[in-house]
């Protein structure tokens, strides 16, 4: 078998650089690229020292491993003990995916027959498995791995900053609760204009019952002051909640001004782990269809009511 040191070097350079700047980025680390650049080629060149000199305790798991650290230790310095060991670990971890992604890859698009032939038992009881890869196929299923790694470690640190906003929702309404899990919407600043209470928003479905009805189907596409003047035909008995509607105008993106319709609760309990807390000048806007489109939460919550760091938050205050 005839191997070209030159194509292992850049090879190996292309794959190691690339394995550093995943590292890099699940770390959140910004190093200067001729620290990753001089590390992929430490790593290319002890590669490549493989298939020109023959020194066995330099390609032992020891080896590996001090190969491993000064690779590091050049492209992102030291930094302290915990540091250093986080990265490491990030390191292999992100080895392991992109190499685990390539063969599965390869023998996904190569492996036929059975699976057996590809293995060979030694006489001494071990397994040796064949594994043949083209440079132009290892390219796409290394390309392919590094791709679906940052699209899940991308979907990950998404997931983690929702949730650092999620909290849990309590609405008590004539001694009822509804409760579900709300965004804290820093974004947020309508207030109603009068009062200068803070407006959040709910899915109109969580009170489907409660509401006149088809009227949480109806906010989505009908203006909130035409739903109003149709409570004189419902008479007396009709909605109980009549006297709590409110009318807030807002601007929608598009520069519009628009209506509202809000309702004044007895109580909104906002929760975010172990801590708690209870307001009651503030009003729910109603959304007529769905604030998540996966479920997630089902409210907004103004950042006056919002208890992450991120967010201020207001003491109770009486209605």
């Amino acid at each position: 078998m005839t191997v070209y040191v030159d194509l292992v070097f850049l090879t190996n350079l292309a794959v190691d650089g690339t394995v550093l700047l995943l590292t890099a980025k699940v770390r959140k680390l910004r190093p200067k690229r001729r620290r990753v650049a001089l590390s992929s080629g430490l790593g290319a060149a002890y590669a490549a020292l493989m298939f020109l000199v023959s020194v066995p305790y330099l390609y032992s798991f020891a080896g590996k491993l001090l190969v491993s650290l000064l690779m590091l230790l050049c492209a992102f310095g030291y930094g302290g003990l915990l540091r250093f060991v986080r990265i490491f670990v990030a390191f292999y971890v992100v080895n392991f995916a992109t190499l685990g992604g390539v063969i599965g890859t390869s023998f996904l698009l190569t492996q036929s027959g059975s699976p057996w032939e590809a293995i060979t038992i030694t006489e001494e009881g071990g397994l040796l498995l064949s594994w043949q890869l083209q440079l132009g196929l290892f390219a796409a299923a290394f390309a392919l791995s590094v791709w679906m790694f940052r699209g899940a470690s991308a979907t990950t640190e998404h997931q983690q900053r929702l949730e650092a906003l999620l909290v849990d929702v309590a609405v008590t309404v004539d001694g009822e609760n509804w409760s579900c899990r709300g965004l804290v919407d820093t974004g947020n600043r309508l207030y109603d204009p009068l009062t200068r209470i803070p407006v959040m928003m709910m899915e109109a479905s969580i009170w489907k019952d409660k509401l006149p009805s088809g009227w949480a189907n109806r906010l989505q596409n009908e203006p909130a002051d035409r739903l109003l003047s149709e409570l004189d035909s419902l008479g007396e008995d009709g909605f109980a909640w009549g006297e709590r509607l409110r009318l807030i105008p807002y601007r929608s993106l598009n520069g519009v001004t628009r209506l509202l319709l809000a309702i004044k609760p007895d109580s909104v309990s906002i929760a975010n782990g172990s801590e708690e807390r209870i307001y009651r000048r503030v009003l729910i806007g109603m959304d007529g269809g769905s604030i998540s489109p996966d479920g997630t939460y089902r409210a907004i919550v103004h950042p006056d009511l919002g208890m992450t760091d991120s967010s201020p938050s207001v003491p109770s205050q009486p209605a």
